[in-house]
Formats: C-alpha cells, sequence, structure tokens
C-alpha cells in the first residue's frame, strides 16, 4: 500500500503536480490523501479536478493571536484526520503553528527556494538578486520552530546568470524544485532519512534507499531525424515513463501534447555556448552509466538524488546530409559535429545490461513491443541494440575523418605534409577508417554456397559508379553478386566509350563492345562482337535506350542492363523480360568531365591484407602517345587503336583486344602469357567474323610486350595497327618487327593492368 502525504499549497501548485505526476506512474510509492491551503488559489483548484481531498483553513487577520491559535489548531487536526506519514509543503507560504509541529513533528518537509541558511523568508529569489550572488538554489529542510532553520534534508544549486529576472530565476529554480521534491518525499516514506542525537545533520541511508524506493521509468530522447518520435514517446508515456529531452526534440514532443522534462531542469544548468553543452553533466551520464546491478552504484546514485535511465534514444547531428548541402561553409560543417549524442550513445551502449540505447526509429516498434509484453527491454534486444550503436558512432566519426581534411584544405587550413593529408607526398593515413552502409543481404556469394551482401560507402558520389548511392533498379529481381559485379564493370566501360556505344560484358570483361551512329546500331554490332558469350550477359549503353534498341535487347537473355535513362515505349518493351533487372545512370555518356581519382577509391582484400588504391579511371589522351613506326596510323586505324585501348583497361589481364571499324573483333582475357592471349583474341575473330576481318585490325595490349611472338601472331593475322604502353627491355626487337611488316605501332606510356 503506497504511503500516504498531505501537501500544503499557496499558489499556481506547480509542486503539487510534479508530485502527483510522480506518484501516477510510479516514481513515488506514495498518495496524496490530502491538499490543504490557507486560500482559494488555482493548485485547488487543479486538485480538486484531479479528485483529491482538499482543505481550505483561512488564514488569521494579522496579530489576532487568538485566531491564529484556532486555524493551527484546525490545520492540525484536519490533517492528522486523514492519516498522512508526512507533510509537505510544497510552496504553502504559511508559517506552522505549534499544533501542527507537535502534530507532525520530524514528519513534515518544506521547500525553500534558496541555499539554507542564506536568504530564508518570503523573498528568497528576490533577495539574492538584490544580494548579487552568483550562486542560489533549492532547499528540502525538516520543518521546526524556527524560520526555515529545520535540519537539511535536500539541496541544489542554481547558476544566477547575467540578466536574471526574478520570472526567469524562479523557472530554473522551479525546474529543480520538481525533481528535488519528489525525491526528498520518496526517501522521507522510505524511512531512508534520520538525524543523530544533538544533531542537525540529516542522515541519508543509501542503502535503504536503493532497496525500497521505486525506480521511475525514466527515456532520455534526444533525436535530429523525428521520424516517429510523436508515436513512440506516446507509447512511452502511455506506459509510465518519464520523457526527459533537449532542444528541438522536446518540442517536437511538446507539439504532441506529450509531458517533457527538459534536460536543463536535470542538470540544473542551462544550455550554453549555443547548444554545444546540454548532456554533458554527471546527473545526465551517471543515470545513463550506473550498473543497476551493482549495489554500490544504486546507492550512489540514491545518495546523489539521481535517477538512472532505463531508454537513451539517441541519434546524431546530420553531419552527412549537412556534407551534401551545396554552398555550405567549413565553420558550418564543423558545427554539425555531434558531441553529446556520440557520448550518450556510447555510454547507454556500454552499460546495456542496464540502459537500452536506441538509435534508429526503425527500432520504435520492437523496443514497444517488449516493454508492453514484458515491462522491459530485453537483455537479448539490449544487447543487439549496443552493438547496432557502436556501428552507428563508428559509421559516423568514420565519414567525419573523411571529410575534414579535404573541407579543411579547401577553407585554408595549413595542414602539415602528414601522411592521409590533402597535398601530402603520401596520401595513405596511418589508419584508414571505412564506414559501410549496407544496402541489403544477397541471395548469395560468388557461388551459392557463399554468403555475400552488398554495401555502399555513404558519401560516394555518384560520378563513381552506378552503385555509389544504392543502385536505382527500375525492374527485375534483386541484383547477385556476381550481376553487381559485371554491371559495374560494364558501366565503367561504357563510360569510356564515345557517342552512341554499347559494350556487353561477361565475367567483367567486355565481349562486344561497339561506336555507331545510332544506339540500335551500336548494339548490333556489340552482340555480333561475341553473340555466344553475350547469352546471360551484362550490357551497358551510352544513351537513352529507345524502342529500337529495347527490342533487339529484349531478343536475347541478359541478366542486367544500364543506361543514362529509358523511353516509356523501351521501358514497355522491356518489362515482357520479368526477370530482367533495369539500371540507371545518368552519368553514362555524359559530358561533363569525372573528378581525379580517389587515392583511397579502391579498396580489396588479399589474403587478409586490405590493398587500398586510387581507381584506373583517368581518361588517356591519344595525342600524347608516341608513333614508334615510320608509318603513321591512318585515320581509320586511329579511331580502332583508340576504342581498343579505352576497352583494353576492363579487360583481365593479360588483355588483348581487337578492334575494327569502331567494333571489338576479338578478345583475349586473363591469360597467365600475352602471347596466349594474343592468340586467343585471334581465334575469336577468326570464329565470329572471319579472316578478312583481322586484315587492317587494329590491336591494343594493356602492357608491354616481351617478347615479339604476341605481336607476330597478330600480324599473321593481317592486323596492322597496335597500341601498346612500351617498356619493355625487348621494346627494339618489337618495334624492328612491326616496322617490317609495314604496321604501325604508337606507344602510350600507360599500363592497364587488371587482376
Amino acid at each position: 500500500m503506497a504511503h500516504r502525504i498531505a501537501v500544503g499549497v499557496s499558489g499556481n501548485g506547480s509542486n503539487l503536480r510534479s508530485l502527483h505526476a510522480a506518484t501516477m506512474r510510479g516514481a513515488l510509492d506514495a498518495e496524496i490523501a490530502l491538499v490543504f491551503a490557507d486560500r482559494d488559489c488555482p493548485a485547488i483548484d487543479w486538485a480538486v479536478a484531479q479528485g483529491l481531498e482538499t482543505l481550505i483553513v483561512p488564514a488569521a487577520a494579522p496579530g489576532d493571536v487568538a485566531a491564529r491559535s484556532a486555524e493551527d489548531r484546525v490545520l492540525a487536526e484536519t490533517v492528522a484526520a486523514v492519516s498522512p506519514e508526512w507533510v509537505v509543503l510544497a510552496g504553502y507560504m504559511r508559517v506552522v503553528g505549534p499544533a501542527m509541529l507537535a502534530s507532525f513533528a520530524g514528519r513534515m518537509l518544506n521547500l525553500h527556494p534558496s541555499l539554507l541558511p542564506s536568504f530564508p523568508g518570503a523573498h528568497a529569489v528576490r533577495d539574492a538578486l538584490v544580494a548579487g550572488v552568483k550562486v542560489t538554489g533549492v532547499t528540502i529542510h525538516l520543518v521546526d520552530e524556527t524560520l526555515d532553520g529545520g535540519p537539511i534534508v535536500l539541496q541544489e544549486a542554481v547558476a544566477v546568470v547575467a540578466g536574471d529576472t526574478e520570472e526567469s530565476l524562479f523557472e530554473r529554480i522551479h525546474a529543480a524544485e520538481h525533481r528535488l521534491l519528489p525525491r526528498a518525499v520518496g526517501l522521507a516514506v522510505a524511512g531512508a532519512l534520520s538525524t543523530g542525537k544533538g544533531s542537525r545533520a540529516v542522515r541519508i541511508d543509501a542503502a535503504r534507499a536503493a532497496g525500497t524506493m521505486p525506480v521511475p521509468k525514466r527515456a532520455l530522447l534526444s533525436v535530429s531525424d523525428k521520424t516517429g518520435l510523436a508515436g513512440f514517446g506516446a507509447g512511452l508515456v502511455r506506459l509510465g515513463f518519464e520523457l526527459v529531452s533537449t532542444g528541438g526534440t522536446a518540442k517536437a514532443l511538446r507539439v504532441a501534447g506529450l509531458p517533457v522534462t527538459d534536460v536543463a531542469a536535470v542538470t540544473g544548468f542551462p544550455e550554453m555556448l549555443d547548444g554545444r553543452v546540454k548532456t554533458l553533466h554527471p546527473r545526465v551520464h551517471a543515470g545513463i552509466l550506473a550498473d543497476r546491478r551493482l549495489a554500490s552504484h544504486r546507492e550512489q546514485l540514491a545518495a546523489a538524488a539521481i535517477d538512472p535511465f532505463d531508454l537513451v534514444v539517441v541519434n546524431l547531428y546530420p553531419f552527412a546530409a549537412a556534407a551534401e548541402r551545396p554552398g555550405i561553409t567549413f565553420d558550418a560543417l564543423v558545427e554539425e559535429i555531434d558531441i553529446g549524442g556520440p557520448s550518450m550513445v556510447r555510454a547507454a551502449a556500454k552499460n546495456h545490461a542496464s540502459v537500452a540505447i536506441v538509435t534508429s526509429p526503425a527500432r520504435y516498434a520492437a523496443v514497444l513491443d517488449e516493454l508492453e509484453r514484458n515491462g522491459r527491454v530485453g537483455d537479448g534486444l539490449r544487447a543487439a541494440l549496443a552493438v547496432e550503436a557502436f556501428r552507428h558512432t563508428g559509421a559516423y566519426d568514420a565519414r567525419i575523418s573523411a571529410e575534414l581534411p579535404g573541407r579543411m584544405a579547401a577553407a585554408g587550413v595549413p595542414l602539415p605534409d602528414e601522411p592521409g593529408l590533402p597535398g601530402a607526398a603520401d596520401p595513405y593515413p596511418p589508419t584508414l577508417v571505412v564506414g559501410l552502409e549496407k544496402v541489403e543481404t544477397l541471395r548469395y556469394g560468388e557461388n551459392p554456397h557463399q554468403q555475400a551482401a552488398r554495401y555502399r560507402r555513404p558519401g560516394t558520389k555518384s560520378s563513381v559508379g552506378p552503385f555509389a548511392a544504392g543502385g536505382r533498379i527500375l525492374q527485375g529481381k534483386a541484383l547477385s553478386y556476381n550481376n553487381v559485379l559485371d554491371a559495374s564493370g560494364a558501366d565503367a566501360i561504357a563510360r569510356q566509350l564515345r557517342g552512341p556505344a554499347v559494350v556487353v560484358v561477361k565475367h567483367t570483361n567486355p565481349c562486344g563492345a561497339a561506336e555507331r551512329p545510332t544506339l540500335a546500331e551500336a548494339w548490333k554490332a556489340a552482340l555480333a562482337g561475341d553473340p555466344v558469350s553475350a547469352y546471360g550477359g551484362v550490357v551497358a549503353l551510352t544513351r537513352e535506350v529507345d524502342a529500337a534498341t529495347a527490342e533487339g535487347l529484349a531478343s536475347i537473355f541478359l541478366e542486367v542492363i544500364v543506361a543514362p535513362s529509358y523511353s516509356a515505349e523501351a521501358l514497355a518493351i522491356l518489362a515482357r523480360k520479368t526477370n530482367l533487372r533495369v539500371l540507371e545512370d545518368p552519368v553514362l555518356g555524359s559530358a561533363d568531365p569525372l573528378p581525379a581519382p580517389d587515392p583511397l577509391g579502391s579498396i580489396r582484400t588479399a589474403g587478409g591484407g586490405v590493398l587500398v588504391t586510387s581507381p584506373d579511371v583517368a581518361l588517356d589522351d591519344p595525342a600524347g602517345w608516341r608513333q614508334v613506326t615510320s608509318r603513321a596510323p591512318s585515320d581509320a586505324e586511329m579511331r580502332d587503336l583508340d576504342l581498343a585501348w579505352r576497352l583494353c583497361r576492363g579487360v583481365v589481364s593479360n588483355a588483348i583486344v581487337l578492334v575494327r571499324d569502331g567494333m571489338e573483333i576479338g578478345l583475349g582475357s586473363g591469360q597467365t602469357s600475352r602471347v596466349d592471349a594474343a592468340k586467343q583474341a585471334v581465334a575469336k575473330a577468326r570464329e565470329f567474323h572471319g579472316e578478312d576481318a583481322l586484315r587492317g585490325a587494329a590491336c591494343g595490349s594493356d602492357a608491354f610486350y616481351p617478347f615479339p611472338d604476341a605481336v607476330q601472331v597478330c600480324l599473321d593475322a593481317g592486323v596492322t595497327a597496335f597500341a601498346q604502353p612500351g617498356g619493355s627491355v625487348r621494346d627494339a626487337e618489337v618495334i624492328d618487327l612491326v616496322e617490317g611488316s609495314g604496321a604501325t605501332m604508337l606507344v602510350t606510356g600507360v599500363r592497364h593492368f587488371r587482376h
């Protein structure tokens, strides 16, 4: 059975309401048996509306001793009649008389708006401001025959800030009162207060308090993403939680009609430094970090009058969104770096044995469900939430560490020449933190017995590839592991093509490619390059897919198509192939220059190690190639050499690409020797195009020729033009062979190995 208390009031009754709220949500093991006053006041009206028993004993006229005595006696007898264990003077403005003191000796608490013994009396706040003190506060004390001089139970300081008025200072003092008074009453009814014989010091039995006082349900909410916040908050209130919140989150909850306790009311300190300091306070972090399995932690909270938090709901300042905002200044971006949020998230995640940390609105339903069914968030979900929280802060910090160096340099910060900083000789930092965001779990990996998932690197620009933002899929089945590899490979090659062009990729290698006046013609030529390998392939196109091209694409089995856009007619045609994945990449075919390759842009694992490099995407300039034979290539040969060279960078080494009339006719890929790659390319060309197609063809080689043999294979087949990086110790032999045959050779000076 709850302990019975009587509450004395004289004004608006805000402290009465705080006591009542605490009893209603189970934070105070007491019931209000009576509300009494010396006058009719809003507090009495409110109590009546709540159905509470009320009593008004009018104040006697000043100087009328007999009337005053009668008033005191009536009050004492009437209050005693409801058998309260404690009397709480919550803003009661009358000095109680001997009868009340005798009836409730040692069982009456008074609330005073100063740090007693300073500023006793009815005008404590005004007196503190007049005195110019920098700190005042709240005192809860036992009532005795002295004026505001009884033994002190609890005190809390409240800072006086520049420009304070009585009203503004009272507001902060009230906030402290509303938290401290229920705590003091809770200690009193729990029997945790005592005074030694002949001593005025009140001792708090922390062990008794921790063992007998109810632990209120509390949730701390501070979110940037307010999706679902109102509904979640309403669910928590329905379950008896006190909502403690900050700034915009508190405002959103109040707009939803929910009761909210401001963090400043918990800390006793207003937000400062433009909101940079709000939650960094022991009253917040002790409430989060207390391991409630430990008696010592529970007792320390009780002694410090701090209530723990069951739930911390925090997601961080939107740094990533701010970084994407056009024109944002460096200083404005720095302001979007959250400090208090990660501190609370990490504290709650560390203490997941006692606290549930929620960093995503997607978790609200599951948390409410467990609270409704079990009264608590279960161990398993709390543990999962903690892991999710650490991943959340890790990804957040990773994005900041990736973004800031470039922003600092752009802002003119004089960065030193240290590894990983812009302008440094070594672009690779001592520690590389990469935060990846999951897009989906895949059905399986490269093979059915392997597991796999697809992630993206937040902040990656669409210029990097079609999956930078997750991948815009217009139709078809979900992408597989191999689909993603092939589609990205096809897209990368297509970005090297010019005009209306098509590339067909199989196992990341271009089995067919062509540049033509129209897209439909380019598709026909690319398919003709190797119509057998094209089956089940991936196609990338550089122009909007029209109906004619779509009919051609739909004529064979393909896995994926990627293009900058599709006409409505084309989409209708492709929709007949329900399993065909149709992707959109607006960068394809764009004339906009691509940014310089990111030194950290390509990451892959190798035997337990991790290799990081800049991707091989920088455009080659044929104007810089060196002619090493007496014969220069014809215009047609030059066009084909240019295309062969652009294609060979997308082929697995060793790579040989044969091109004739703007169309790939032969491919040698992934061979252990260059001569084998040349033989494979020639064989492919003969199989699908005949002997004549090789006469006058152009050959691109991704690396130098270590021996003349691979060149000889191509010359024998009729190839007349070659492009290769050069740099072999046998370059002279290779060049002499080409010269003697009347063919032409250009040295690019750039190698395009792909492993």
